[in-house]
Parts: C-alpha cells; structure tokens; sequence
C-alpha cells in the first residue's frame, strides 16, 4: 500500500512539472497518460472519478475567479482575462484529486492537518509554478499567496472529507 502510495506521489509532481515546463498540449497529454494508469493501478472505487471531476470544476471556480480577479494574470494564456485558467493550470487540478485516496491517505479523517498542509504546499506550489509557468502573482505577493492559502485551507479538509464520505481508500485489516 505505500508503495502505490508513493509511486502515485511522484507519478503527481512529474505530472505536475510537465504541466509547468511544457505548456497546455503537453499538459493535457500528460495527464491523459496519467488518468489511464490511475485507472489501470490505483483506481478501486469509480466514484473516484466524481472526486476528479469535482476538482476540474472546481479548478474552473477558484482558479477563474482568481484570473477574473487579476490576483493572477498571464502573458500568454489570452482567456485567462475571461477567467478561464489556463488548460495546464485545470490538468494540475485533476492530478491533485487523484491523491486524495492514495498519497494523501494519512490525512483521512485529519481535518486539522489538511488544513495546515494546504495552508503550505499548495501554496508554495502556486508560488513555484507561477514563477515556471509565467503567471504574474498581484501585488503584494504575500497578500496574493495568503489568499491562495487560504482557499486551500478549505479545499483540502474538503478533498479528505470526499474520499471519506464516498469511501474511496481500500478497507484497512
């Protein structure tokens, strides 16, 4: 079990740097690829797919709204004015939710502390990507990343609250 655990881990940040090295056709392909060998070796409920779907709309919510804002602005991706994110930015938030019933098994009925790891890690990430991807943070940065940090504090308890409540971790013996 940890095995898989790990392997979907890295599996998620190697997605994650073809998403922000690569642009959105390599994105999209990347996580095409993904999703089959989600499916193929982790996937055991497929209500797990619900979970994904969700965080793609949810990505559209947050990470539009937050263009629309212009608490994030691109260069390069023309509809992000329209609040439209980026399709790389959408494939990052497809990956995201194949953790939840995997790597970020421990959480599982941990509230508390998927709020203080979105607090961090998704926030550094964005933080990380934007400089990779060329994604300009309003200013001040630390006001924008707050506010990042923030909305994660909820989408993570969020996340773990799913795979609970849609039982999508393996029964434990």
């Amino acid at each position: 079990m940890a095995k898989k655990a790990i392997l979907n881990g890295i599996l998620f940040q190697t997605v994650w740097f073809i998403c922000l090295l690569s642009g959105s056709l390599w994105a999209v392909l990347a996580t095409a690829v993904y999703l089959v060998l989600h499916q193929r070796f982790f996937i055991k409920n497929t209500k797990e797919w619900r979970l994904i779907l969700l965080f793609l709309a949810l990505g559209l919510l947050v990470d539009g709204s937050l263009f629309r804002w212009s608490v994030f602005t691109s260069e390069t991706d023309v509809w992000t004015v329209q609040g439209i994110p980026p399709l790389w930015l959408l494939c990052l938030w497809i990956s995201v939710a194949t953790l939840f019933a995997h790597s970020l098994v421990f959480l599982q009925q941990r509230y508390w502390l998927a709020a203080v790891f979105g607090l961090v890690g998704p926030t550094m990430s964005y933080f990380a990507g934007a400089n990779m991807a060329g994604v300009s943070l309003a200013q001040p940065v630390w006001q924008s990343l707050l506010l990042v940090a923030f909305i994660w504090a909820m989408i993570l308890p969020l996340g773990v609250w799913l795979t609970h409540k849609w039982q999508l971790t393996e029964k434990r013996e």
